[in-house]
């Protein structure tokens, strides 16, 4: 509002010497009542002081800190007091630039970065720090490089969120001092050499086959565990079945009537065998008793009533071989 009024006195300056010369008839100019209006509302205007909503203005008296003056309508002394310093108390958005820095396995990394902080205290971000954003930039920098240093290239993808915190915590410490308060901060990227990127994918692909040939013996090994444990049980059922199927032909035999239907079965497979032997396409001589079929029933015959009787036929042995006597 002052700069307005500035302006209005000089015009009127202005128009009250062209009226002097040239008599333009400007009699309101010459009146007295005019300037001291004039006077009026410029002592007014150098006076009040609106500050907008989310602002501050810090009042110095005599070149000292006198007071800061918040939102709405506010007086200063005119000549004696001065608005010194003008804050946005709204949260406030600063690009770090990008920087190098070095991870713990000595892998050169390029990081930006963005920072969000607000003032708080206006006396401080006045009188603490010479230019606040820029004294917030540089720690942020410093702090990032130290978290980036402590930590090795994988873990830097991985662990953003940290070195996010680690930076925040860092600056705002510092940033109290300043009436500063740092919200949070956000790594945009992370570059790195072209090099050391084909050797990072280099790794990652030698990384997932080495798993998946892993993940392929797995298979294997428990395919073949599978199948031995089917064959195993698949034996075990056999047997089972076959030990059943001996024990009710035995029970079958020792009935009424059970000779006769052995009699019966082997006949059946002796005339089988007889059959097959006669489609083969190699000649088979049979001498004695062995090609009469008659005779292979009875031998079997001879066997069971042998094993019904009380156990198998032991075979016959000689005690008296020729090689085996002793010398008298």
């Amino acid at each position: 509002m002052g700069f307005p009024l500035f302006i209005v006195g000089v015009i009127a300056i202005g128009l009250l010497v062209l009226d002097h010369n040239y008599g333009l008839g400007l009699s309101l100019l010459h009146h007295p009542l005019f300037w001291f209006a004039y006077l009026a509302l410029l002592a007014l205007a150098g006076t009040v002081r609106f500050v907008r909503q989310q602002s501050v203005l810090v009042i110095e008296r005599l070149g000292r800190y006198n007071r800061t003056l918040t939102a709405g309508v506010n007086f200063v002394y005119p000549i004696v007091e001065r608005v010194a310093y003008a804050f946005d108390l709204r949260e406030q958005v600063i690009d770090v630039p990008a920087q190098d820095a070095i991870t713990k396995d000595n892998a050169t990394v390029t990081i930006d970065g963005i920072l969000y902080y607000k003032i708080v205290n206006a006396k401080d971000a006045a009188y603490g720090a010479e230019d606040i954003r820029r004294a917030i930039v540089n720690l942020a920098q410093t702090s990032m490089r130290s978290a980036i240093g402590s930590m090795e290239l994988d873990k830097t993808f991985e662990n953003r969120s940290e070195i996010n915190e680690r930076v925040v915590r860092a600056v705002s410490d510092a940033a109290q001092l300043w009436g500063a308060y740092v919200t949070r901060y956000e790594i945009k990227d992370i570059k790195m050499p072209e090099s050391l990127r084909q050797s990072m994918e280099r790794q990652m692909k030698a990384e997932r086959d080495k798993r998946a040939a892993v993940l392929e013996s797995e298979g294997v090994k428990q395919s073949e565990i599978n199948r031995a444990e089917g064959e195993k049980q698949a034996a075990i059922l056999r047997a089972e079945g076959q030990a059943k199927a001996i024990e009710l032909v035995r029970t079958q035999i020792t009935q009424q009537g059970g000779d006769a239907a052995v009699q019966l079965e082997v006949a059946k497979s002796a005339i089988e065998q007889y059959g097959r032997l006669a489609k083969a396409g190699n000649s088979l001589v049979l001498m004695g008793d062995g090609a009469d079929p008659a005779g292979w029933i009875a031998k079997a015959m001879a066997v069971l009533n042998t094993v019904n009787k009380g156990g198998a036929p032991q075979p016959q042995t000689r005690n008296n071989q020729p090689w085996q006597q002793r010398p008298e």
